[in-house]
């Protein structure tokens, strides 16, 4: 080793020693019990952190109000041309993966047209079908679970969740149970011991996808979506 880089890697280890962290400011929300199972609690607190990150959270009454609340997110984040005879196509889990039995052919009956995510091996065919996907307004998804302290949701992907719902359009609307809220992400993991061997993609979405460059500019929607809409069902 050269005496220039020594010298280089010895200042550096110095000047680590001395190095002073600055304590955290933020403030913070009262944290929950590693065992809360109030439901009513940990709905409260998953709604309010999902408002701290800039996601909008619905918590309709009953299921029928919850499907007509998901239709009137959908029409207000897609443009509907009267003119066009081009249904609107969506990125979506399958219905069974809803806590919403009814919710699927609710969607395809309003006039939402389910996008394949398998994408082709032929050229032409791919191509298509990636201009599909990348026009699609929505992806609509259910949610292994929520994490109260966070209000962090939890996806884990497969042949009936293509985890292109979550990532590609430009509004994720998430459809959550209320019996599936967790405290916290080790409550959850604790809960599901195997859950990184049953998929090969788990991912924890916290709010819109934000980006920021060296001003520390914010940008939302450059990584992922950038409105993210929550809606609880009981």
């Amino acid at each position: 080793m050269s005496s220039d880089r020594s010298q280089l890697l010895r200042k550096i280890r110095q000047s680590l020693k001395l190095a002073l962290l600055p304590s955290a400011r933020a403030s913070l929300p009262p944290p929950l019990p590693a065992q809360e199972t109030d439901s009513a609690r940990l709905a409260a607190a998953f709604i309010r952190e999902l408002g701290v990150v800039g996601a909008q959270v619905k918590y309709p009454a009953t299921p029928s109000h919850a499907i007509e609340t998901i239709l009137d997110l959908m029409r207000a984040a897609i443009s509907l041309d009267a003119n066009s005879r081009e249904a609107p196509g969506i990125i979506c889990w399958h219905d069974s993966e809803f806590p919403l039995p009814d919710l699927g052919p609710a969607v395809r009956a309003a006039g939402f047209v389910p996008i394949d995510t398998k994408i082709p091996g032929d050229r032409e065919l791919r191509r298509a079908r990636l201009q599909e996907l990348e026009h699609a307004a929505i992806g609509l998804t259910g949610a292994l679970a929520g994490l109260a302290d966070s209000g962090a949701l939890a996806l884990l992907s497969g042949p009936t969740r293509p985890r292109l719902a979550s990532l590609l359009p430009p509004t994720h609307i998430a459809v959550v149970s209320k019996s599936a809220i967790y405290p916290t992400m080790a409550t959850f993991l604790a809960a599901h011991p195997n859950i990184t061997h049953e998929a090969s993609n788990l991912v924890f979405i916290t709010g819109p996808s934000r980006t920021a460059d060296i001003e520390q500019t914010l940008t939302l929607g450059v990584h992922g979506p950038r409105e993210l809409f929550v809606v609880l069902v009981d």
